[in-house]
């Protein structure tokens, strides 16, 4: 989630800040009102708000995962920082002999910004919920995290996205859009990668960063980095 560019045609107007309508599903549900959309029950979810633990509770796990955590990471194929080596033309390259992997390496890491994703904090959630014998599904939502009216309207949504959803007319524009929700615009439509660049500098944006967003089209919502959190476009500055 965060910002990305689009190549819309030069005639695009669509309200900014508002989702396009190409991404709004009019077949919906509710988000389970007992385990809070997590899907989780309730000694499962717990452990889930304490991994970030925004609440300052003082049980934030994330960076105190164990090895246990850390071999199943390893075994769903993540922590690749650790196990390849990116070669430029190449891709990631598997690092021979397999190196030594400890909880150590993994939190020390992890202290050192917003490390782990959401695929890396649900295994993590799983395995140490398993090991504490409390793992378990909401028993409202039988894990979905949401309600839906009927079956027959979950499968209208289902084939709405697979089949319905459709994308912004394409051309050679240049237009910034926001990930976090479905999907809007945020800045006009500019007719150069200049011109976009220009327009995030004066919104603030550091030249730097924002030509890397125009390189890479892609940012995360915010990066923490050295007890600095560097905000959408600005994380593009960590892009070696």
């Amino acid at each position: 989630m965060g910002r990305e560019i689009k190549h819309v045609s030069l005639d695009f107007d669509w309200p900014l800040n508002f989702q396009w309508k190409g991404y709004m599903c009019p077949y919906t549900s509710q988000k389970c009102i007992v385990c809070d959309g997590s899907g989780y029950n309730k000694e499962t979810k717990q452990l889930a708000d304490d991994w970030y633990d925004f609440n300052n509770t003082g049980e934030k796990w994330c960076d105190k995962i164990t090895q246990e955590e850390v071999d199943a990471l390893i075994k769903h194929g993540r922590l690749m920082d650790f196990t390849h080596k990116f070669v430029r033309g190449k891709g990631n390259i598997k690092i021979k002999p397999k190196p030594q992997i400890t909880a150590k390496m993994v939190n020390e890491w992890g202290r050192n910004g917003l490390r782990h994703d959401a695929i890396n904090k649900w295994i993590c959630i799983e395995t140490r919920a398993k090991r504490l014998d409390i793992f378990g599904k909401c028993e409202l939502c039988d894990g979905n995290g949401e309600i839906w009216f009927n079956k027959k309207v979950e499968k209208l949504a289902d084939d709405w996205y697979n089949n319905e959803k459709y994308e912004p007319p394409t051309g050679k524009g240049w237009q910034v859009w926001e990930t976090v929700s479905e999907g809007s615009p945020i800045s006009p439509v500019f007719d150069s990668s200049d011109k976009i660049i220009n327009w995030l500098i004066e919104k603030g944006y550091s030249r730097s960063a924002s030509e890397k967003f125009i390189e890479s089209e892609f940012a995360l919502s915010g990066i923490l980095s050295n007890g600095l959190l560097l905000k959408d476009i600005e994380s593009c500055r960590l892009i070696d």
